[in-house]
């Protein structure tokens, strides 16, 4: 009996792990798109989709190499999550077969609030993928660049 308890609270603390982090990428298993945007443009792309989610006070830059900001919500006063939305440099095939460099786009959240997180990284992609779109720089991915 006691060991079945055991394996209870295995897997419980294993679900509870899994729903603490969470990423959303223009990238799948079935390829994606990649955006050959200066970067200049990516890092304002970026700063303003966090900036319509994220509170003023808590958006910073990122510490990864490539561009990327960092903010957190809450849910109410305990429950917290950090948002990081990146460009990440990748290879893309256009039309033509030409490989171009560029970005994929992801979104990322962790910490212990995924009832206000997990829909704000849903928005915030949703609107970098949109903004990304009406470019018309997109390319079939091929590879990542890092």
């Amino acid at each position: 009996m006691n060991f079945n308890r055991n394996i209870l609270w295995v897997l419980i603390a294993s679900a509870v792990l899994a729903a603490c982090s969470s990423t959303v990428t223009s990238v799948d298993d079935e390829g994606g798109n990649v955006y050959a945007l200066p970067l200049a443009v990516v890092d304002q792309m970026l700063q303003d989709a966090m900036a319509t989610e994220i509170p003023v006070g808590t958006l910073r830059r990122g510490s990864t190499p490539y561009p990327s900001y960092m903010g957190v919500v809450t849910w109410g006063s305990l429950d917290k999550d950090t948002i990081t939305a990146s460009a990440r440099p990748a290879k893309g095939r256009e039309l033509d077969g030409t490989i171009v460099d560029g970005y994929v786009f992801e979104v990322s959240r962790k910490g212990t609030a995924p009832a206000t997180g997990e829909p704000t990284v849903k928005r915030i992609f949703a609107k970098l993928q949109k903004d990304a779109e009406l470019t018309g720089t997109g390319a079939a991915f091929v590879e990542y660049a890092d």
